[in-house]
């Protein structure tokens, strides 16, 4: 179990951890040198893979690819059920062991509210048909709940160069089902270029009109010597803090992902943690409540006493020395909440799998005829 130093809570007492909040490079072998040679070489193999990926593509995706580039986002049934078909299209040769019986999905579907969804970088070639999953279940969710033409578009940040590699069709199309590039730099990213990306961005999720899909690791995620904490950015956490000076709520949902690996890249598992909501009151002060803390054996240890200490209260107050922190000061405070959420539900989800992977069986038709355990969704597989 992971044991963050520097933390210490009382009752109703957030102290400041020492940490910044800013990702913390030491032992990561990034540096602004390293990480400008490590994008040119990065950006060369996306253009070449992408090339490569164009020209062995089969009609019927170079038609499927031209066809999704012509689409265009609305909150319209029939963009519902094609997102839907898309995301199954992307998901559909894997097997996942996923949490469904919390129904965690089926409730932020019928709040219709806009939500952030976090996850983690598990394997950043498996990541996409990961995200198709849970994008599946989402829209499930959504069509289930009646939302048909009431729903939040799906808004997917991603490193915008994975879409300056892309040909102009297929970028339309990742573009056409809510991907929005941003520059992923740590030390050199160009801030006006974000500005246009998040502006319109945290304008529809004000209004209720977007979801937000993203990888707080960014570029971290391949520093492994690190813990998550340590590659989580601080980037979400300024977002939900932004938008709680306009939004008076903000809703963010952890998920874990573990992916298999060589004879097991079949077998894939996720947890969907409990959501985690960002209140401002009408004092202006923050509360947050605990989402799995209280309950997982992964938990850090200080957290989850804080919180057996507010047993009951469903909204907690952030607070630094028993004052309620300020405003302009709870980033840091909301960066650690998230990244001790996310990191139960990556270890959640690393459990579920080394199970499933002993367990499971390799015979797809006896998958369909284990009713009791798995629920098929016409092509994925997920345990009940």
């Amino acid at each position: 179990m992971y044991i963050a130093p520097n933390y210490k809570y009382s009752i109703n007492t957030y102290n400041a951890p020492k940490r910044t909040s800013e990702p913390h490079f030491c032992g990561g072998g990034i540096n602004a040198v390293s990480e400008t040679g490590m994008r040119g070489v990065e950006y060369s193999f996306r253009v070449i893979g992408n090339r490569i990926s164009d020209f062995f593509a089969k009609p019927y995706i170079k038609n499927a690819v031209s066809f999704i580039s012509g689409v265009k986002p609305e909150q319209t049934e029939k963009y519902l059920v094609l997102l839907d078909e898309i995301s199954r299209f992307y998901s559909s040769a894997k097997k996942f062991h996923v949490n469904i019986q919390d129904k965690i999905l089926e409730r932020v579907a019928a709040g219709g509210k806009s939500t952030i969804f976090i996850m983690n970088h598990s394997n950043q070639g498996q990541d996409p048909s990961m995200l198709a999953c849970l994008n599946t279940l989402l829209t499930d969710a959504y069509i289930k709940a009646g939302k048909k033409e009431d729903f939040p578009l799906p808004k997917i940040i991603l490193n915008q160069d994975i879409l300056k590699t892309m040909n102009p069709v297929k970028r339309k199309a990742f573009e056409a089902f809510g991907a929005v590039g941003i520059d992923a730099n740590l030390f050199s990213a160009d801030k006006s270029v974000n500005a246009r990306a998040f502006f319109p961005l945290i304008k529809g999720f004000i209004k209720d009109k977007c979801n937000i899909f993203i990888f707080p690791e960014g570029k971290m995620a391949i520093s492994q010597t690190l813990d998550l904490n340590e590659r989580f950015q601080s980037g979400v956490a300024e977002m939900v803090s932004k938008i709680l000076g306009i939004k008076k709520e903000v809703t963010v949902v952890p998920v874990g992902f573990s992916d298999g690996k060589g004879a097991d890249k079949e077998f894939n598992a996720m947890h969907i943690g409990e959501p985690v909501t960002f209140k401002r009151t009408d004092e202006g002060h923050t509360t947050v409540t605990a989402g799995l803390i209280p309950k997982s054996e992964f938990a850090d240890e200080a957290f989850a006493k804080f919180f057996r200490e507010h047993e009951g209260e469903e909204d907690v107050v952030m607070t630094h020395e028993k004052v309620p922190i300020k405003p302009e000061d709870t980033v840091k405070f909301i960066r650690r909440l998230l990244s001790e959420n996310l990191e139960i539900c990556t270890k959640e989800a690393d459990k579920k799998f080394k199970i499933e992977r002993n367990n499971v069986c390799e015979d797809i038709e006896k998958l369909k005829l284990a009713g009791d355990q798995w629920k098929y969704f016409e092509g994925l597989y997920v345990k009940k």
